[in-house]
Parts: C-alpha cells; structure tokens; sequence
C-alpha cells in the first residue's frame, strides 16, 4: 500500500535524460535575438500594465518573458559546478536586466500618466512571503524542465514569480526621480532571482544531476560559502519586513475592531482612517461634540486593546458650530408661518365676504320680489367713481324685469330710492337690465 503511494509521488519514470535537461537549460540562457526582442517588448507591455493599473495586462507580459531562463541556468550551475555556465548565466541576466531597466525608463519618461497605483505600489514592499513564493515557484519550474511531460508549469511559474513588473518599477522609479520605488522594486527582484536560483540548485542536486565539469573540493566549499551568504543578505531583510507585515496586518485587524465598537451618544462617526504602519487611528466626527472625558474614554479603550496605537479625534462639525445659521433658520421659518397665516387669513376674509355678498343679494332680491314681482334677478357689484372732483367707491344693483314691466324708469327711481334707505349708503346707482334667456326664471 504505502509502496504504492510512494509511486504517486516518484518523478523518476518521468524525468528526462541528464543531456537534454543540460541542453534545455543551457539554450534557456541565452538572451540575444528573438528571446532579447520578446524580452523588451513584454517589458514594455508590463510597463503599460502597472501605468494603467491593469492586472491582466501584467499577467500578458509575465507569459512571454523569457527572463526565466538565466536565473534557472544560474542555480543549475550551481548544482553542478559548472562555473562557466554559471557565469554566461549572469552575463546574459544582467544583460537581459540592463535592457529591461533602460526600456522600462524610457516609456515611464514618456508616459503622460505619473501617478503610482496599486499594481506598482505592491511592487514596493517585499516581505518573506515573496520568499516563499519565489522559491516554490522556482522548485515548481525546475520540476518541470527535468520533465519529459512540462505542460504550462513554465507559464505559471513566471507568472507566480512575478519578474517583469519588479524591473518595470524600478523604471518608473528612475523615470520619477523616486528612489524609494526603485529601492523597493530592485529588492523584490533580488528575492525572486535569488531564490530562483536556490530552487533551481536544489532540485538539480536532489534530482541527481550529473556533474559536467569536475571540480576540487576547495572551489565547491567556496561556491557553497558564497551561495550560502547572498542567500542570508538576501533573507534577512526580508524576515524583519516579513514580521513587519504580519504585525501591521495584527494592528490593522484590531483597529477595525475597535472601529466598530466605537459609539458615541449625539454624535456619529463620519469616517476613519487606519495607519498600520504608524499605528495610527484618525477618527472623525459630527454631531454636537465630544467631551474631554469621552475623548479621553476613547483613548483609554484603544490603549487596552493596543498599548502603542495613537488616536487622533476630529470634529467633522458640530451642532454648537452652526448656531448662527440655525438662529436665522428659525428667523426665516418664523417669518414663512407668519406670511402663510397671513394668506390664510385673506383668502377665508375673501371667502366670507363673497359669500356675504351673495346672500345680501339673495336677501333684497326676496324683499323686492313682494313689492314688485317684475324683478326676476338682482346684482350687487363694487366699482370705483373717479372724476376731476371726486374719487370714491360706489355701488352698484343691477335689477333684471321682465317683459311686462312696461316703466323701467319709474321702477329705477323708485328702487334707487329703497336701496339707498335699506343699505344706508347714498353712493349707490340702481341700473335696469332687460330680462335674458340666461335670466329668466324657470316655470
């Protein structure tokens, strides 16, 4: 059973001959032609990937870069002594990274667009997790050269490793003046290479692989020296960025924690902003203000969940801030009830007095009615008498007779007359208007 299970796991019925992985790796170094060609037209396509932010771009490069090839040429050097494929190795790798850097600087020197966004800032801060990721990759691309069955292990593995856009940043940082881009880039890069190559040396002593060259024993304790010290320079950084990481990654888990428990009477937080890297809390907040004693509350709560972070409080605005504009607010709001009142008011005194006038109407058109039976409809109307000797207002009954009344007249004078006494006003005119189709009263 378990010899079976050891099976699953053995690479040696499908590893290739020694010679053709020699000669696979060999022809893999070599950066000239179509491979420096292919070289700089990815790093070019890199480049526009981390200038617009895009994801997939980058990934497009990273499958045609053939920057693989040296660095795994290295290790196997390496692994086998052979120091003269190790040096045309790093020959053509630092060739290959010199044209890298040069084409890279001059389309980020051209670029109108400046800014650095996210894809370029992850290129900045390498911790030990580039580490790993470098070296598994490394181990996972060396396992499927040795292969006779590589598939696409290749293209996964450049794009896991991530070579290219480490390069592209170190251009932008040159291209800007930003040292600190360029710094950071050119250590991510160092991690991938040099771990790369440790993978690579690794895997070609466990797989067996015959040495080519021999060497004395003096030139291998050195080889190993030199191997062991550039892999700990390289490692060491890494590892302090790597706590660094993990702790920011704590502190920043805490403070959203702490974020969300913060509830304060009257007042709301408007927003927040987390610093790990400083240990820094910024909290901003509306409502009519917080006390000393509930500012200093907040301190107290943040310093027992982490005794290091630092909490600044902001008032975004306070209620006591906009008590002017609140004052002229009520003034207006005072000022609009009085005049809707006011409105009201007129158009109910409108409303009576019309209904007023219509029942006054009602009212004489009934008592002369007894008297005069001729008289089917009356009118009352104000007008306004303007003269070169007077200006006043006037009243104005218009009586409506019928046909039988044969002394409109006589009627006219005698109803000016009654009208006068009954509503004791003497500015009044009576005026008599034959009957009409829309007047006369229904049988």
């Amino acid at each position: 059973m378990l010899h079976k299970i050891a099976q699953n796991f053995s690479l040696a019925h499908e590893q290739d001959s020694p010679l053709a992985i020699h000669d696979s790796i060999v022809s893999g170094i070599i950066v000239r032609g179509t491979n420096l060609w292919i070289l700089m037209l990815a790093i070019v396509i890199a480049s526009v990937g981390l200038n617009i932010n895009s994801t997939a771009v980058i990934i497009g490069a990273m499958l045609v870069s053939p920057l693989m090839g040296p660095i795994i040429g290295i290790g196997y050097g390496l692994g086998t002594y052979d120091f003269d494929l190790v040096r045309q190795a790093i020959k053509n790798f630092l060739f290959a990274v010199i044209a890298s850097l040069i084409v890279s600087t001059l389309y980020f020197s051209v670029s109108p667009i400046n800014e650095a966004h996210s894809e370029l800032l992850a290129r900045t801060s390498p911790n030990i997790y580039d580490v790993l990721i470098a070296f598994f990759g490394g181990l996972a691309g060396f396992i499927a050269i040795v292969s006779r069955q590589k598939g696409n292990v290749i293209t996964g593995v450049a794009i896991a490793t991530a070579l290219m856009p480490p390069l592209c940043t170190a251009g932008y940082g040159i291209a800007t003046n930003q040292w600190s881009f360029l710094a950071g880039a050119l250590y991510l890069f160092t991690i991938n290479t040099v771990f790369i190559a440790l993978s690579a040396l690794i895997a070609t002593r466990l797989f067996g692989q015959p040495l080519i060259l021999q060497t004395n024993t003096a030139k291998k304790q050195i080889a190993n020296s030199y191997v062991s010290a550039i892999v700990f320079l390289t490692l060491i950084p890494s590892v302090i960025l790597g706590i660094s990481f993990i702790n920011q990654d704590h502190f920043n888990r805490l403070a959203k924690r702490f974020v969300n428990d913060v509830k304060i009477e009257n007042n709301y937080l408007l927003r927040y902003d987390i610093i790990p890297s400083r240990r820094q809390i910024s909290l901003t907040f509306g409502g009519i203000g917080l006390t000393d004693a509930q500012k200093e509350n907040l301190i107290q709560q943040l310093k027992m969940q982490s005794p290091t972070a630092e909490l600044n409080i902001q008032q975004g605005f306070s209620f006591s801030q906009l008590g002017d504009i609140n004052i002229q607010t009520e003034l207006l709001r005072t000022e609009l009830a009085r005049l809707r009142e006011n409105v009201t008011t007129l158009t109910l005194a409108n409303q009576e007095k019309t209904l007023t006038e219509q029942s006054l109407a009602q009212t004489l058109l009934t008592e002369i009615q007894t008297f005069y039976p001729q008289v089917v409809a009356l009118s009352i109307a104000k007008t306004e008498q303007a003269s070169e000797e007077v200006a006043a207002n006037q009243k104005i009954l218009l009586v409506t007779l019928d046909k039988t009344n044969k002394k409109p007249a006589v009627l006219r004078d005698t109803l000016t007359t009654w009208a006068k006494k009954r509503l004791q006003n003497d500015n009044l005119v009576v005026l008599i208007s034959p009957v009409t189709a829309a007047t006369t009263p229904t049988p």
